[in-house]
């Protein structure tokens, strides 16, 4: 295990799940749903009609737990764009010395150990999307492996008016999410990346933003035990109501809409009283031909007459 690549993973990993649960919300209020499409020859990550920029990284390949660089794999065509991107991974892993990551494609497990092999992607996710100022990462299932785009997106830039609240809030949900080799770590660069004063005392840490203060103590593992000191806010649940009660609203008023149409419909029947009108004509002509039958009678009374005279001629 590549010690440097862990606590690299440690000072980037409380913010940048931060910055995921950020782009579950943005997904969840745009109605993106779970269907996703990714074409690398474009590096275009869409979710219905919502699309994204994102330049494929790797993938983990699960048969032999091996990494491949996007840009080393020839049977894959990428745009310009994410080829330099492929510059800019080798000149971060040469800049922060750890030139195993440096070529094509390397195995997992000496890397990262056993437990961080199974969530690759997310390690460089995690890393890479801090060291190189994304907003996000994506992993990109398939057969046989996973893939890993990067995300940046000005959509997905935000100002959190209350870091304590913030932390004290996200942080317990981190460990659920992913491994976290050392939780104090973790915590400490989290606080810091929102600007907050940590300091550490008998493996105790208080984070304070002004007067607010936010105290941690952690188990005999380094595992977060405790994390209070400020009321956690519920602004959300009087909010969700009333997003609800506009659809509500949209729905009655488009029903109002077909009364109109109902008008219409009304109007309709008139033509019903034309169709009567002409099979009465009808009627009128069918019974006008049986006075023209009557013709053909007289005619039939004049040919009995000559029947009559032949008989007397013989006489």
């Amino acid at each position: 295990m590549d010690e440097q690549l862990v606590a690299l993973f440690n000072r980037h990993v409380g913010t940048a799940f931060d910055r995921q649960l950020r782009f579950e919300g943005f997904l969840a209020k745009r109605d993106a749903g779970e269907e996703w499409e990714y074409d690398h020859e474009t590096a275009t990550l869409a979710f219905g009609t919502l699309k994204f920029e994102a330049p494929l990284v790797g993938s983990h390949a699960h048969n032999n737990h091996s990494w491949l660089w996007a840009w080393s794999n020839k049977h894959i065509k990428l745009t310009l764009t994410n080829r330099a991107l492929g510059d800019a991974v080798r000149a971060t892993w040469h800049h922060l010395s750890i030139h195993a990551l440096g070529g094509p494609g390397f195995a997992l497990e000496p890397v990262l150990g056993d437990v961080l092999t199974e969530s690759a992607v997310h390690i460089f996710g995690v890393i890479l999307t801090r060291e190189l100022g994304y907003d996000a990462y994506y992993v990109t299932p398939y057969e046989g492996g996973e893939g890993l785009v990067l995300i940046r997106d000005e959509r997905l830039k935000f100002t959190e008016k209350h870091p304590l609240v913030r932390i004290v809030t996200m942080f317990p949900l981190l460990p659920r999410g992913m491994p976290v080799p050392d939780h104090k770590a973790a915590l400490t660069a989290y606080a810091r990346d929102y600007g907050l004063t940590v300091t550490e005392q008998d493996g105790t840490l208080k984070i304070t933003d002004g007067k607010d203060e936010l105290t941690a103590t952690f188990d005999g593992m380094g595992r977060v035990a405790t994390l209070e000191g400020i009321a956690v806010p519920e602004p959300e649940p009087p909010a969700k109501p009333a997003k609800k009660k506009a659809p509500v609203k949209k729905k009655s008023a488009a029903k109002k809409m077909p009364a109109a149409k109902k008008a219409k419909t009304a109007a309709k029947p008139m033509p019903a009283a034309k169709k009567p009108a002409k099979p009465a004509a009808k009627k009128a002509k069918v019974a006008a031909k049986p006075v023209a039958a009557k013709k053909p009678a007289a005619k039939a009374a004049g040919a009995k007459k000559p029947v009559k005279k032949k008989p007397a001629g013989k006489k």
